[in-house]
């Protein structure tokens, strides 16, 4: 008969059969591990916790958290954690208090914020500013709670009733079955024990002895085997104990390895301690060894030769740089100064290693009486070698490393002027110099005034770098009267020597240290200069006293700047001088006439130099001090009552929107201007007029507003004819703009005034 004509019973029983299938093959495709898993999970007891319960844990979740905040001093993690805090008591206890583990939290975070709030100098920003924060929110919690329960708390802090009950309940389960089966688990647990007990006690007073001896060989054998000891403790389980366990396991009815298995067992307390014991132990008995062995080695060493002290970097000791036997002549001494400058520049030399080597080499020959023109060449190379600093050429000299320079610099000049026989020039070959012979006159190849004028650009190079708001500014800008002393002491020299040339170049350096002031400061003193150490702090840098020092400064003609700066420009405007220094010898004496309100002569002599039709051909700088110049004169003229010239003066500079550039005071945001290379940029920050030689722009704008509402306003009262002849273009357009506002609010600078006033 054919199955289909077969009865509905026979149907639902092939159906059951079928679905049984499907389970056993998705079983048998299942991995092991996670049947072992599940089986696992079942057997975990299920644990049920109260609504306090949940709450109190929470708490303590959270004072746990600000404790370790506290604990690093981050304040802002402290306040973000608390108000957290807050919230979740306000959500959870709406109505009721909230809770003595709260209270316990807020009294221990209020007694931290009182104790940092007395070392809060000693935060961060952002620290400092949590704290300011959270300090006042305390109290104004404080007061916000219900009447005694603080108090309560911290005359009493214990536990509060529904606390307590939660942690009696920890240990429960939610129901009298889950109790059941927790005693019957226990029970099967105390028999699994006794079973294990049984099994392992025998293999394991076996093994004893066996461990003691392997662990007095690890103490005797010293730190070698020291992590193999930790890892050998750590996982300390014998075989028969494992194999015991595994057969107890076998017994209660498990066949294979779970993954509680596998893991890392963790060790009891005494186990911990006694193995943290065994480390120190370890630890001190290596260090008694290896002090035992330093202080033998220096015991020989002191009887061998004499004891010296290193820093810790491990400092290399100098070599001398003639031999014992050697004779330490000139020529000795020439050949050694080359070797050093034909390190010079390489990779790897250092700048302050070059120096200290030629400072030694001029010592020994200073020693040996060589005579002082070869000293003045050592002298030159050290001075030479304080501008090879790489880093000089993008950023500017450091206060200490300046006056290093500077010293070496005076003692160069102060040798020449103690010693007159001996000259310094550059016109000559370094094959024709003469060091020793007295019956020629001494000569030495190179030139003092690259030097003099290197000095006076790091230091022009340092005031541009400086935030001029600073300490460290005016600090600095006290050197300046120091650099002046030196360029005197250098054009002293020259008008000795009579090079013209040189001359005119460092005259030109002492004109722009004095066209822009209006009264002489004062004679230099060797002052201590304020630098920064390694902790920000100012402190004196020391001078060293053994350096010559001179001063040539006449402070009687130096009072009358008007007669300086006339007898310094005659000697620049003559033949001999190169077009630029005569140039830019004008234009500043032109801004001290300007400055010093002489109207007519600053006027007449910029007219007759014919400055304003060449002046496009001249450098960048030269152009930015006739800028200047034309300001200066404007301003001059305005004080002097002429309008007209003052507008004039002043229209070509104020007409733009250029004219910090123009002024070279200040780098106009890229936002407003095409883009720059950072070669552009680099140039011209190197451009830039330092901030005390600064002519105030707000000054200029009213000066030039003014100026041009004293010419348009009866311009306009004209008429008709107005339209065609404008005067003051940038008048005319905030005129208007003024004009079309509905309403005018009061006036908030120069500009408003004038237009208010127009």
């Amino acid at each position: 008969m054919s199955r289909f004509f077969a009865s509905g019973d026979t149907e639902s029983s092939a159906s059951e059969s079928d679905q049984e299938e499907k389970k056993e093959l998705a079983a048998r495709s299942a991995p092991r591990f996670l049947n072992r898993l599940d089986s696992d999970e079942e057997d975990e007891r299920r644990v049920v916790k109260s609504k306090a319960q949940k709450y109190s844990e929470a708490v303590q979740e959270f004072a746990k958290n600000i404790r370790t905040k506290i604990n690093i001093k981050d304040w802002s993690a402290v306040e973000d954690l608390f108000s957290s805090l807050v919230k979740h008591v306000a959500k959870e206890r709406r109505t009721e208090t909230p809770g003595n583990s709260f209270f316990k939290c807020f009294v221990g975070l209020e007694t931290a914020v009182e104790e940092a709030w007395a070392t809060r100098k000693t935060l961060n920003k952002n620290a400092a500013q949590a704290l300011n924060k959270l300090r006042p929110n305390l109290k104004k919690m404080k007061g916000d709670f219900k009447s005694g329960a603080l108090e309560a708390y911290v005359a009493n802090p214990v536990e509060s009733a529904d606390e307590a009950e939660a942690g009696k309940k920890d240990g429960k389960g939610g129901d009298d079955d889950s109790a059941s089966s927790a005693s019957e688990t226990e029970s099967e647990d105390e028999d699994d024990k006794k079973k294990k007990k049984k099994t392992a006690a025998a293999p394991a007073a076996a093994a004893k002895p066996a461990k003691e001896a392997k662990e007095a060989k690890a103490d005797e054998e010293g730190g070698a085997g020291e992590e193999d000891d930790d890892d050998s403790d750590y996982w300390k389980q014998d075989d028969d104990s494992s194999s015991s366990s595994s057969e107890s396991e076998r017994e209660g009815g498990r066949t294979g390895y779970t993954a509680a298995d596998f893991l890392k067992k963790p060790a009891s307390s005494n186990e911990e301690k006694e193995r943290e014991d065994r480390r120190r132990e370890r630890r001190l008995q290596r260090m008694k060894e290896n002090l035992a062995k330093e202080a033998e080695a220096v015991q020989a060493q002191d009887g061998e030769e004499e004891f010296q002290l290193q820093s810790r970097a491990g400092a290399k000791k100098e070599k001398p740089l003639f031999a014992k036997d050697e004779e330490v002549t000139e020529k000795a001494v020439l050949g050694k100064l080359l070797d050093i400058l034909s390190n010079r520049g390489k990779k790897g030399s250092s700048p302050a290693e070059m120096q200290s080597r030629l400072a030694r080499l001029r010592k020994e020959a200073d020693a040996k009486s060589l005579g002082t023109a070869l000293s003045l060449k050592l002298l030159l190379h050290i001075v030479a070698a304080h501008f090879d600093d790489p880093h000089s050429i993008a950023s500017f000299m450091k206060a200490a490393q300046w006056h290093a320079a500077h010293d070496d610099i005076m003692e160069l000049l102060v040798l020449l002027e103690q010693n007159k026989a001996v000259t310094i020039s550059p016109g000559i070959n370094e094959d024709e110099e003469n060091l020793s012979d007295p019956s020629k006159p001494l000569h030495v190849f190179g030139t003092v005034v690259t030097y003099v004028e290197r000095l006076d650009d790091e230091y022009i190079k340092a005031l541009q770098n400086i935030d001029p708001h600073t300490t460290e500014y005016v600090e600095r800008l006290k050197d300046e009267t120091v650099m002046y002393n030196i360029i005197c002491l250098c054009q002293q020299y020259l008008t000795r020597v009579a090079n013209h040339e040189d001359l005119c170049r460092v005259m030109m350096r002492r004109v722009e240290h004095i066209y822009y002031k209006r009264s002489y400061v004062g004679t230099p003193i060797r002052h201590r200069p304020l630098v920064e150490n390694d902790d920000k702090e100012l402190k004196e840098l020391p001078v060293d006293p053994t350096k010559p020092y001179m001063c040539v400064i006449n402070d009687k003609e130096e009072a009358d700047i008007p007669s300086m700066m006339s007898r310094l420009c005659k000697t620049l405007y003559g033949p001999g001088s190169p077009d630029r220094i005569r140039t830019r010898a004008m234009l500043c004496h032109i801004y001290n006439y300007a400055l010093l309100d002489q109207w007519f002569t600053a006027r007449d002599l910029m007219l007759m130099s014919h400055l304003q039709e060449n002046i496009a051909h001249s450098d960048v700088l030269t152009q930015i001090l006739y800028n200047r110049t034309m300001v200066q004169l404007g301003l001059c003229a305005f004080r002097s009552g002429k309008i007209y010239d003052a507008h004039c003066a002043l229209h070509d500079i104020w007409a733009g929107s250029k004219v910090k550039e123009l002024l070279a005071q200040g780098i106009v945001s890229q936002r407003f201007q095409q883009e720059k290379t950072q070669e552009e940029i680099k140039k011209e920050k190197l451009r830039q007029t330092p901030f005390h030689m600064y002519i105030n722009l707000e000054m200029i704008e009213c000066v030039y507003y003014t100026c041009s509402m004293l010419l348009e306003i009866p311009n306009l009262a004209k008429g008709a004819e107005s339209k065609y002849r404008v005067i003051s273009k940038p008048f005319r357009r905030q005129l208007d703009y003024f004009c079309r506002q509905t309403f005018n609010g009061p006036p908030e600078n120069t500009r408003d005034h004038i237009m208010a006033a127009a």
